[in-house]
């Protein structure tokens, strides 16, 4: 499916120009995160990158924008050429733009906490989801320019397991005696990973799943 699709996406095809923003878009959210993360490990430089943040979110705000207003102009000027390819894009443009407010999310949580992450009694735990959404960033990313259904099918299988994760930890804290404060912050953190990777799977669903089931997760791939 995903592989009939891109033909119409790459090269000189007619949307090639969307798939090229659209890639760019997925990018500027994986820079956007590292650098938040950095952020957070670190404890430093929260005021520093506030304004960053903001603008890249409202960047990738407009390119979304972008993507859409040529799909459908595309498609009144040109009546069932290209409707599926459209319609993909169209769908995980939206979770790309969510990739943006997620990220700001993270950074809004790290600046309520105000510290290092490293510094939290959870932080190892965290880290490593942290590094998870890093490499599922990455997966995605790599899936989708190259049309990597096994790949693609990986990532989705791994969302499953790990939402058992986050959601098991997010009792964890619920049940513990941190501060009011280290919990929120913790559970901010974890909640907005969890969102992060949810709509990184949702993308990836495009290589391997038809078009109706786009963001849903069939049988064989969560079990």
């Amino acid at each position: 499916m995903f592989e009939r699709l891109a033909r119409l996406w790459k090269g000189d095809a007619p949307l090639a120009n969307e798939y090229k923003l659209f890639v760019q878009m997925l990018n500027k959210a994986r820079e956007l995160y590292l650098m938040i993360l950095h952020v957070i490990n670190t404890g430093d430089g929260l005021d520093e990158i506030e304004k960053t943040v903001y603008d890249t979110d409202i960047e990738i705000n407009k390119m979304e924008r972008r993507i859409r207003k040529a799909l459908v102009t595309h498609l009144a000027a040109n009546p069932g050429q290209q409707t599926a390819g459209a319609l993909v894009l169209m769908s995980v443009v939206k979770d790309a733009e969510r990739l943006g407010d997620f990220c700001k999310n993270l950074y809004e949580a790290a600046c309520f906490w105000c510290l290092s992450c490293a510094e939290m009694e959870y932080a190892e735990r965290i880290t490593d989801f942290k590094n998870y959404v890093s490499t599922v960033f990455d997966a995605t990313i790599k899936a989708f320019e190259t049309e990597d259904d096994v790949l693609a099918a990986e990532i989705i299988q791994d969302e499953v397991k790990w939402n058992k994760r986050f959601d098991a930890f997010i009792g964890e804290i619920a049940a513990s005696n941190l501060k009011t404060r280290e919990a929120v912050c913790s559970v901010l953190m974890v909640r907005t990973l969890k969102r992060l990777q949810a709509h990184l799977s949702n993308i990836a669903s495009s290589v391997v799943l038809p078009v109706h089931h786009i963001d849903h997760r069939p049988a064989h791939l969560r079990d």
